[in-house]
């Protein structure tokens, strides 16, 4: 039972607060609004000018659901929604008060039980929820209210509570999210199902989306997630909107009621006591009363706020943004009012200065440059002999910046000509995010001082982050003549020159820096990381170690290192749990590195690590959503999503978000460059190849029968190497089958590109995409009219400077243009090109020089681990179990892969010493040891491509099962494409039956492998003649096109 208290007695009210609490209401620049239902109070906390709490109290009859905008509240009592409007205007004060809330309209409701209540922007309307009626409602002039929506399993609107709803979340400006206590209709029946009847509904569908809560309140969509308080576990977290599943990030010491979200906080009202004598689920601590303030990025309580007194329960809290300390006026003259301060339960913890500059450092990839604090040279800040100054920048430190800028400004209103205080201003401006203000500072300080090298070089930053790149290197550039030895500017210029691709000159520079300061950390890492894009590992995980060296909990370092180790065991040239305990080590360090998640689970798929899957999976999902829809480029890379169970559309907002920050990037360079093209044609068609790949590696083993298939009488063929001169029979092959064959790979992205501009190349063709090495950004500079993907990365680059993607009907059936960024080119076979001269061993070989049993059945997939999922290992664990003795060979990657995936056999059923792993070979005996494997067994979202290729050039039939995106559907085009529809299934049940059927029936077996022996040379797949011809038809059709004054445009190209 609530027991009002009467108005004139006396609260006797405490408060104590954690030590930096005022400091963190103040550095929010917010105030809380409270309100209590068990003690009719709505209370207001702020800070006053001494720097303390100021608390304000008024009476409101069961005070419960609060609804805050700039210059309202609005607040729910037992029988009234009641509008408090401030009735000050900016900069007045009313007895040191910044607002005066006065309540100015009510609506007379009736006791309707209202438990949350929100204000749509567009029409003012108030919306709430009505536990007693159950449903969503609105206010009205005539009526108690007007209902808007009721949950489908309640059957009549009565003034009863049924499920009791609890909590409305809105999502842009609307009614979206409800929860409620149970899905019950008939009157208190929610009572009997509270401990986990909780659930949480979709307005917009009248859908039940999360179920299986215990007393669910005060939902909040927030950040792109649905936050909620699961009150009856002691838990705040948030829902997965698409699982239904609740996610807990931190269990609470109380009842919980009330949550508002600011910055990267959270505020949770916490009660001893609720209005139902309701217990927490499993708990027996001892519960508080007050406010926790939690940091959603990491999950940790980092303030809080303690009632000990009258006061019990807290019902609601919101936030009043931009107000210092603010009053509510009460209904009757002598309502008591009191006025509460205290001081921190002990002297408050000075916090670390913000340091007086800014630089360009960590966390930077080659496409971005954030910013960093820069500490300045002490004489050139603090000039003893000026106490204004000092005062000044000691407010500065203290975070009371309006009192800084105040006396910045008296300081220059008395000495025009001080450069320091100019700069000290322009610091805080670009902080405040007032960048053409802090522009003009750094400005006065250079008119001032034409040497200060802190100003020019934060001048640059600016520069930077307006995309002005050319700027920002003259601004670094004056900053390096003003001072040699500053270490910040050499690592400054080296990284917008790293922006522009001109990694040579980068290095250089940060080298400088390293000369000028050994042990410059920052430096070490981008020195590390042009290594790496070098392909340089070895240097870059050298690079890595000496800035972890001098900086041990350096994320950024500790990042880099992580990949460049992976990358080395992926290739089997290291151990995997190396970089396994540096991501982990990050993520204890920083629980919401995207970064180090997006890193491990990338770790944990190569080494098919499964443990933890569905919730990683679910996580990685949730984390991509929330960066689309934030406009974020994704941390999750495209080519690493092209193995997830994702639609093509998502793919694409994946892909787009990498695309379009490259086009950014690389605008003001454009536009520069201006390359213009001509429309008329002399002579052959140039055509030219860009890769990383003209070595050792399946691109090369691929594309050799094309470069020696061109039709030297129409086409010129111009092959640019991007990547490592390896020295192979490969590249000397291409470089010799090619007219015209160059060497960038020292090359800058803008001589790379004045250099096909200078060919006059009338078609680029990029055979890269988002794989590794890929110099994508080449292409944003449009150095060819017409610019192409082809083969590197099977699907869309997500770009708005590539024109056409080549494909075919299988891989991309016309309903799949959805998913494209680019023009689809339909070749009329497989889009994947093969050299019908690839050599196979001639070296015999047995099943004993590879632990084969001679007597098996062998099924093989020699994909790429991370290809492998738990989807298709079930079927293929499946398909042994009905084939005894059969065996499944796989590639070798690591000991800890192998590991692994037979325990995963062996959790299956199926004994681990089933699955046998073949060591690395060169390609032509890799080819050679097919004919020891009896069927091929293809992954599922996504496909052997060249391992496809492989295995029938070898001649041993592989079984798939196409998906719904592209990379899932290269193995079918491939079997279409050489006379094999029969080993395509549609279905996984479909896959597993094949295969069992074909190993239990050597006979049909042997027909197919006959038959893919006389297909292999007559069907096209394997015919590199035929396949160059349709790809030159493609490549007149695009230059018509162009030619014409036409628009890219989807091709077919006819068999």
């Amino acid at each position: 039972m609530i027991v009002t208290p009467a108005l004139k007695r006396p609260i006797a009210l405490q408060i104590s607060a954690s030590v930096d609490f005022v400091n963190w209401l103040q550095s929010q620049q917010i105030s809380l609004a409270i309100t209590s239902q068990q003690s009719s109070r709505l209370m207001l906390l702020g800070v006053n000018h001494q720097g303390q709490i100021s608390g304000f109290e008024r009476v409101f009859e069961q005070a419960a659901a609060l609804f805050a905008t700039r210059e309202r509240i609005y607040l729910s009592t037992k029988s009234q929604i009641w509008q408090l409007d401030n009735a000050l205007v900016a900069e007045q004060l009313y007895d040191g008060y910044d607002k005066l809330y006065i309540p100015r309209i009510g609506y007379n409701t009736g006791d309707l039980g209202v438990r949350d209540l929100a204000v749509e922007t567009e029409n003012s309307r108030i919306v709430f929820v009505s536990s007693l009626l159950n449903c969503v409602a609105t206010v009205s002039d005539r009526y108690s209210c007007i209902p808007l929506w009721k949950p489908e399993f309640i059957s009549n609107l009565v003034n009863e509570n049924r499920c009791h709803l609890t909590g409305l979340a809105m999502v842009d400006s609307k009614p979206r999210y409800v929860t409620a206590y149970s899905q019950s209709d008939v009157a208190h029946g929610w009572q009997q199902t509270w401990q986990n009847g909780g659930c949480v509904m979709d307005i917009q569908s009248d859908e039940v989306i999360a179920k299986g809560l215990s007393l669910p309140h005060s939902p909040r969509f927030y950040q792109d997630k649905l936050w909620l308080l699961n009150a009856g576990a002691g838990e705040f977290g948030y829902i997965n909107i698409y699982s239904g599943k609740f996610q807990g990030v931190i269990g609470c010491s109380g009842w919980l009621r009330g949550l508002a979200f600011v910055g990267d906080y959270a505020i949770v009202g916490l009660s001893k006591t609720n209005s139902h004598n309701i217990q927490l689920v499993n708990s027996n601590a001892d519960t508080d009363c007050g406010l926790m303030v939690i940091n959603i990025k990491t999950g940790v309580m980092v303030h809080w706020l303690r009632l000990e007194g009258e006061i019990t329960e807290i019902f609601d809290v919101q936030i009043l943004s931009g107000v210092s300390r603010p009053q509510v006026m009460g209904f009757l003259s002598d309502e008591i009012h009191q006025l509460v301060t205290l001081d921190p339960l002990s002297s408050l913890v000075k916090q670390s200065v913000p340091s007086p500059a800014i630089k360009l450092t960590e966390n930077q990839d080659i496409n971005s440059i954030p910013y960093y604090p820069d500490t300045l040279q002490p004489e050139l800040i603090y000039p003893t002999d000026d106490h204004l100054y000092e005062q000044a920048f000691a407010l500065q430190k203290q975070g009371k910046i309006k009192e800084a800028i105040a006396q910045y400004e008296q300081l220059i209103s008395q000495y025009p000509h001080y450069a320091n205080a100019w700069h000290q201003l322009g610091i805080i401006k670009e902080r405040q995010g007032k960048t053409e203000e802090a522009i003009l500072a750094y400005k006065k300080v250079i008119e001032i001082n034409p040497h200060h090298a802190q100003a020019h070089n934060n001048l640059g930053i600016l520069r930077v982050g307006e995309k002005d790149l050319v700027e920002a290197i003259k601004c670094f550039k004056s900053a390096i003549e003003s001072k040699p030895d500053y270490a910040f500017a050499h690592n400054n210029l080296g990284l917008v020159w790293q922006m522009q691709g001109k990694l040579p000159q980068a290095a250089t520079k940060f080298r400088e820096a390293l000369q000028i300061n050994p042990e410059y950390a920052d430096a070490y890492v981008n020195v590390g990381v042009i290594l790496e894009a070098q392909n340089n590992l070895e240097g870059a995980i050298a690079c890595f170690r000496s800035a972890i060296q001098y900086k041990p909990n350096y994320i950024k370092a500790l990042n880099r290192l992580g990949v460049v180790l992976t990358m080395l065991a992926m290739f089997g040239k290291g151990e995997v749990n190396e970089p396994k305990r540096i991501f982990e080590r990050i993520l204890e360090m920083q629980p919401g590195s995207a970064e180090a998640f997006t890193h491990l689970f990338y770790l944990k798929e190569m080494t098919c690590d499964w443990r933890s899957r569905q919730d990683d999976l679910t996580k990685i999902w949730e984390q991509t959503i929330q960066e689309l829809a934030t406009g974020k480029q994704t941390t999750l890379d495209p080519f690493n999503s092209l193995n997830k169970p994702w639609d093509r559309k998502l793919l694409l907002q994946l892909a787009k978000t990498h695309g379009n920050a490259i086009s950014q990037q690389y605008e003001q360079l454009r536009q520069t460059l201006n390359f213009q093209h001509s429309r008329s044609l002399d002579g052959r068609l140039r055509i030219g190849y860009l890769s990383s790949d003209f070595r050792a590696h399946a691109m090369s083993h691929l594309i050799t029968g094309i470069f020696r298939e061109h039709n030297r009488d129409n086409f010129e063929i111009f092959a640019y190497s991007s990547g490592e001169d390896d020295h192979s029979e490969y590249r000397h092959y291409i470089a010799k089958k090619c007219e015209n064959f160059k060497d960038v790979a020292s090359l800058s992205i803008e001589e790379t590109a004045h250099l096909i501009y200078d060919d006059r190349i009338h078609i680029l063709i990029d055979l890269n995409g988002h794989t590794s090495g890929s110099r994508t950004p080449v292409l944003a500079l449009n150095p060819a009219p017409i610019q192409v993907h082809l083969m590197g990365t099977p699907g869309t680059i997500g770009t708005n400077f590539i024109d056409y993607i080549i494909c075919d009907s299988i891989v991309t059936p016309p309903e799949f243009a959805d998913g494209f960024s680019e023009n689809i080119v339909r070749l009329p076979h497989s889009y994947f090109f093969n050299d019908k001269q690839q050599v196979i061993s001639s070296h015999p070989v047995q099943r004993s020089q590879y632990n084969l049993p001679d007597a098996s059945f062998v099924f093989c997939c020699f994909n790429n681990h991370y290809k492998i999922e738990p989807t298709i290992f079930d079927v293929w664990m499946k398909i042994l179990a009905n084939v005894p003795g059969s065996v499944l060979w796989l590639i070798a990657r690591s000991p800890i892969n192998a590991a692994n995936l037979r325990r995963e056999a062996q959790a299956r059923g199926i004994n681990g010493d089933r699955l046998i792993f073949a060591q690395h070979e060169s390609k032509a005996e890799h080819l050679a040891r097919h004919q020891l494997a009896d069927l091929f067994l293809d992954t599922l979202y996504y496909n052997a491509h060249t391992g496809t290729c492989d295995a029938l050039w070898a001649g041993v039939p592989v079984i798939t099962c196409p998906g719904e995106t592209f990379p899932s559907r290269v193995a079918a085009s491939m079997l279409m494409a050489i006379g094999l529809p029969e080993l395509v299934t549609n279905s996984l049940k479909g896959y597993e039956r094949l295969a069992i059927n074909l190993a239990n029936h050597p006979e049909k077996l042997r027909q197919i492998k006959q038959k893919l022996a006389q297909n292999r040379t007559t069907y096209p797949l394997f015919d590199t003649p035929l396949y160059t011809r349709n790809l030159e038809q493609a490549y007149h059709t695009m230059w018509e096109i162009y030619a014409s004054g036409q628009r890219a445009k989807a091709i077919t190209i006819n068999a």
